[in-house]
């Protein structure tokens, strides 16, 4: 496992497990998204494989979410304690999940070669 996957890991330990519905429930309303726990149960389990694209790319998807971002931190926050800590969470988290999915990505000078 990377840092960055370990990171994340650990990001996403801090959350609550999946018995914990009712800060599911109020996380997925708060960033509008139909389907949450199955869909992080399903991508754990990719990284439990060594696949940790799901779980980035579901990190990325459920937290960078502008116009919601004040009421997914909101949710955080009751669980995290405060709105700083949850605000910070969710920019380490998009940052970790970021790094992971361009550590997937063709190497930058290749991309940019293509470009140009």
């Amino acid at each position: 496992m990377t840092d960055d996957q370990e990171r994340l890991a650990a990001l996403l330990n801090d959350l609550p497990g999946h018995d914990d519905a009712r800060f599911w429930r109020g996380l997925k309303q708060a960033a509008g998204i139909y389907r949450i726990r199955s869909s992080m149960s399903a991508a754990v389990e990719h990284a439990q494989d060594g696949d940790f694209a799901p779980l980035a790319a579901l990190v990325l998807d459920v937290f960078n979410r502008d116009a919601q971002l004040k009421d997914i931190t909101a949710a955080l926050a009751d669980h995290l304690g405060t709105t700083l800590r949850a605000r910070a969470w969710i920019t380490d988290a998009i940052a970790t999940a970021d790094r992971i999915n361009r550590a997937g990505a063709a190497a930058p000078l290749e991309g940019l070669s293509e470009k140009w």
